[in-house]
């Protein structure tokens, strides 16, 4: 997915240099470069610009975190809690509010999410996760099972809560979007340019590059599920898992109607949940739990198609026309990482289905600390640099665990099909 700008030169000095061009990177540098300027700013990286997690993603633009508000008040207080809850409550708001400020053409609306419960017992969990955002004063509300059908097109759900404050857009053009603000604004973007090495000098750091070196005086490293070992254990504060997505061609009009009628975007509480979507030019998008791999398979389109159909039977006639996938970073810390390992040096990753808001929103939390806001005051917790314990083991065991959970699923969907047959 190359972008057409050509490569600048490297600089040999910058203020501060940006590892990864995806949300997080690219959000971090505009928003240096809005309150101290863009001049000594640079991102640098390995690929083009949103061609890692930024430009793979199901366009989904959700607030908050996997954790609810109640979990994290008992993680991290009262007060920090608060703190948390509001930062990341507002993170689609921020998303979409960024988005217009900066006249982003990536077909962006801020239309609401409906997660949906394949069950009774998942239909309350879900109602205590809206009744615990709305005593923090968000629109969040749940819906029967009428309503969710009425939305979604299918009767499989028992029920769904809708946020309002969540909604969509087209992934990659938003990347794209924010390289050409950030450039707009002074910095400089180096596309094919790996980061090979970094080590401490008298004025900061100096990051080693396949196009030579760089001496900066601070080193953000953005890089979530693609991270090289810049830092020693740095590959091991996330597990990998991979999301696996295809689209089909436009929707004819008639389709299109009894196909999420309520032109949501979803996700589902299955143990390995699809998440789906109209796109604005009318295909149908779905994503679930890919192979532990960065290739697409023989059966990975066939294994997208069958899921569709399991939603929407009448999307048989309906052919594909894209299919892809991409890395998913899952943190050690179970919340999105944020940590300054030593001075000079911020890292931020480890977004688990909640990046295209969670990854931008996180820009402004890492430019405050480039900025020299002390990391006690930060909304969002700096958290010690922990690797995984035994990394290896846990990426074994996330292996086996996916493929037990994908048979549950499969066993439990054939059981409630017989059952209503």
């Amino acid at each position: 997915m190359p972008s057409p700008q050509a490569v600048p030169a490297l600089p040999s000095r910058a203020r501060c240099v940006i590892i990864g061009a995806g949300y997080t990177g690219l959000n971090s540098a505009l928003e240096i470069a809005r309150t101290t300027g863009g001049e000594g700013v640079v991102v640098l990286d390995s690929l083009h610009i949103g061609e890692g997690a930024s430009g793979r993603n199901g366009g989904q633009v959700i607030p908050g975190l996997k954790l609810d508000p109640d979990t994290l008040i008992e993680r991290f207080g009262v007060s920090g809690g608060a703190a948390l809850i509001e930062a990341v409550g507002g993170a689609a708001d921020y998303t979409f509010d960024l988005i217009k400020r900066l006249g982003i053409d990536c077909d962006a609306r801020q239309c609401g999410w409906l997660q949906a419960a394949h069950t009774e017992g998942t239909l309350r969990v879900l109602s205590q996760r809206a009744e615990q955002w709305q005593r923090h004063g968000a629109d969040v509300r749940m819906l029967d099972r009428q309503q969710t059908q009425a939305r979604l097109g299918t009767s499989i759900y028992h029920g769904a809560l809708l946020d309002t404050r969540a909604g969509q857009l087209q992934p990659y053009q938003y990347a794209l979007g924010l390289g050409a603000a950030a450039r707009a604004q002074g910095v400089t973007l180096l596309e094919q340019t790996r980061a090979l090495s970094m080590s401490p000098d008298a004025q900061g750091w100096t990051l080693s590059t396949s196009r030579g070196d760089i001496h900066a005086e601070q080193i953000v490293i953005a890089t979530n599920a693609y991270s090289p070992a810049l830092l020693p254990g740095l590959p091991q504060t996330y597990v990998t898992l991979w999301s696996l997505q295809a689209a089909t061609v436009p929707l004819p009009d008639e389709l299109a109607a009894r196909i999420l009628p309520g032109d949501l975007p979803v996700s589902d509480t299955f143990r390995v949940l699809r998440y789906f979507r109209r796109s604005h030019d009318g295909r149908f998008v779905l994503g679930t739990r890919g192979a532990f791999r960065d290739e697409l398979g023989a059966g990975d389109a066939r294994r997208v198609r069958d899921e569709m159909l399991s939603l929407y039977p009448e999307l048989d006639s309906v052919p594909l026309s894209h299919c892809w996938c991409g890395r998913v970073a899952v943190p050690a810390s179970t919340i999105p990482f944020l940590s300054q390992p030593a001075k000079g040096v911020t890292v931020a990753l480890g977004y688990y289905g909640r990046g295209v808001a969670m990854a931008t929103r996180m820009g402004g939390f890492v430019a405050d600390l480039v900025n020299g806001l002390p990391a006690a005051h930060s909304a969002y917790p700096v958290l010690p640099f922990k690797p995984f314990p035994a990394a290896p083991l846990h990426r074994s065991a996330a292996r086996i665990t996916a493929n037990v959970m994908r048979l549950r699923d499969l066993l439990e969907r054939r059981l409630r099909a017989g059952a209503g047959s």
